[in-house]
């Protein structure tokens, strides 16, 4: 007989990928244990297997659900009719944005995904080229000049994202420089160089 879900499943359920993606970020997927998880959320390791069968299967829901948000997020941004420019600097501002809201979620995307079976793991790296795509496609209306050579185009996106990326790693939202300053910073570097006169 099937078990019902209780009410607040789905709460209980985020409460789960929290404190999972926190612990994750913190000592790894590698050395953290399905029982340190269930520690965290005052529960017993079978009732977060009611849930998550298996410690990959909380990996995968941790890094699907940020990339899914992201990926939303800079779909609608790309979809705007805005100028290219503004959306360019719509696009950094979502990305930091995001990944100061879900600074845990974002560091185990970026540290951990080599965990994930290689099913999985090839259906979120298709996931990432999808915003690598977006950036690129940006760039291209930005300058098309300086991105018509094919073989610069991935290295430019992902130079910018790498910027982005490896600030959380020390970056967070609660120090004096917020989300907002900071993509504006990463913005005017990356199109205009450290030399030029900085963001007000």
């Amino acid at each position: 007989m099937t078990r019902e879900r209780s009410e607040n499943y789905d709460d209980k359920k985020e409460l789960i990928l929290r404190k999972a993606a926190a612990l994750f970020a913190a000592k790894g997927y590698e050395i953290t244990t399905m029982m340190d998880v269930a520690k965290a959320c005052n529960a017993s390791k079978s009732h977060l297997y009611h849930y998550f069968p298996a410690k990959e299967d909380l990996l995968y829901a941790i890094v699907k659900e940020h990339t899914t948000m992201l990926l939303s997020k800079l779909s609608h941004i790309q979809g705007q009719s805005a100028p290219a420019l503004q959306r360019f600097e719509r696009f950094v501002a979502a990305f930091v944005e995001v990944a100061a809201d879900s600074r845990n979620e974002q560091l185990v995307l970026t540290n951990e995904l080599g965990f994930l079976p290689p099913a999985k793991h090839k259906e979120m790296l298709a996931m990432e080229q999808e915003v690598v795509a977006m950036l690129i496609g940006l760039l291209q209306e930005i300058n098309p000049q300086r991105m018509a050579r094919v073989e610069v185009q991935t290295p430019y996106a992902l130079l910018l994202f790498g910027m982005i990326i490896w600030t959380f790693t020390w970056y967070k939202k609660s120090g004096a420089l917020k989300p907002t300053e900071l993509a504006q910073h990463i913005s005017d570097l990356f199109l205009n160089g450290f030399r030029a006169v900085g963001p007000a």
